[in-house]
């Protein structure tokens, strides 16, 4: 097994773990933070349980996807994506994120700022040009 493989497995235990904590109230640390960027996404559109209910299942699913590598890319840029999202509480709750806004991070900004590095690693697993044309 190659080493992407190891990133995009330990990517997906991560993603199922972290989604399935979701199912449970009051299991999941981030369980008020993600219900409020939830809302603020959907523009309040969708009931906030259905929308975090939603959120775990997407959790869940992109996390089985990269275990189990069956079109891995696709899973690779949905999570892109969702890790994309996870940036929205610096900028719609700066007082949750922010010590001394921009440098000064609360433990929940501390939190989202570590996706930086996900997000790197995220793009490491997509195939390059290269891969693409040999496939």
């Amino acid at each position: 097994m190659n080493k992407l493989k190891y990133l995009a497995l330990s990517f997906g235990v991560i993603y199922v773990w972290f989604g399935l904590l979701k199912f449970f109230p009051n299991l999941s640390p981030a369980e008020d933070l993600a219900s409020q960027t939830v809302d603020v996404i959907t523009f309040h559109l969708i009931p906030t349980n259905v929308g975090y209910f939603l959120l775990a299942l997407l959790e869940v699913v992109i996390g089985i996807g990269l275990i189990v590598g069956y079109k891995r890319t696709v899973f690779v840029k949905i999570a892109i994506g969702h890790m994309i999202f996870t940036f929205v509480p610096l900028f719609v709750f700066p007082e949750l994120s922010f010590t001394t806004a921009p440098y000064g991070f609360t433990i929940v900004g501390q939190y989202i700022m570590k996706n930086v590095v996900f997000l790197v690693a995220l793009f490491l697993l997509l195939p390059s040009k290269a891969q693409q044309v040999s496939s």
